[in-house]
């Protein structure tokens, strides 16, 4: 699909999953929205500006105090239908259960430049990055096939039919969505013994307790959920 390939071409080319790098591609919009402590800033990519006609292109990053969290998201909009696909960026491990939450409170502020029932994907990084997902993951699939890699046109079925599916419909319920298919390009599998390199060459440099963690999990470069109204 045609945003999909776009997404794709601007996160090698132009959206980094470092802030800093966002930021230096960016200009800031004065919207921003506050939560306790916290704050989400709003940002149009230049990119986006050149090609208007075309897409649109926004970031949100989380501010606590000076410091910019480990977390941002993006928002591509075609102009063609007024559809949007949203990116998640992260460095480092965080609870599935904690994005799902901080997609949530950016609704507010995404509502105000796109039409949220035109979200028609969501992007996450691959299950590693997620301690509660790769846990539920790794389980179900060994329960099913083992430890061997299945080929991949199972790889869909299997996942449409785990928790995973079951956790992401409740919160799209909100958005009156529902997941429609996946896609992980360059689907494997990853022992635990190689969790530590994995993460190192993905931006994490902190210490990582990877004791809790199964002793494999799905990897991929990411994980493409493509959704559908109810």
């Amino acid at each position: 699909m045609k945003s999909k390939i776009i997404l794709y071409v601007l996160s090698i080319t132009v959206i980094s999953c470092g802030e800093s790098n966002i930021r230096k591609q960016t200009t800031i919009i004065n919207n921003t929205q506050s939560i306790q402590d916290t704050i989400i800033v709003k940002e149009i990519d230049d990119v986006g500006l050149i090609f208007q006609n075309i897409f649109s292109l926004y970031s949100y990053t989380w501010l606590v105090g000076k410091d910019t969290l480990d977390f941002a998201l993006t928002v591509l909009e075609l102009k063609e239908d007024n559809t949007f696909d949203l990116r998640i960026h992260h460095g480092e491990p965080i609870l599935f259960s904690n994005v799902l939450e901080k997609i949530e409170e950016c609704f507010p502020l995404i509502e105000e430049d796109f039409n949220l029932s035109k979200l028609r994907s969501i992007s996450f990084r691959e299950p590693i990055y997620y301690l509660d997902l790769a846990q539920r993951l790794s389980s179900e699939y060994e329960q099913k096939f083992g430890r061997k890699i299945i080929e991949y046109e199972k790889l869909n079925p299997f996942l449409l039919k785990t928790s995973f599916t079951l956790q992401l419909d409740s919160f799209l319920n909100l958005l009156n969505k529902k997941v429609q298919s996946y896609e992980i390009e360059k689907f494997d599998l990853i022992e635990k013994k190689y969790y530590e390199m994995y993460l190192y060459f993905n931006e994490s440099r902190t210490y990582i307790d990877f004791s809790e963690y199964p002793e494999f999990t799905i990897t991929g470069m990411e994980v493409y959920v493509e959704l559908e109204n109810k």
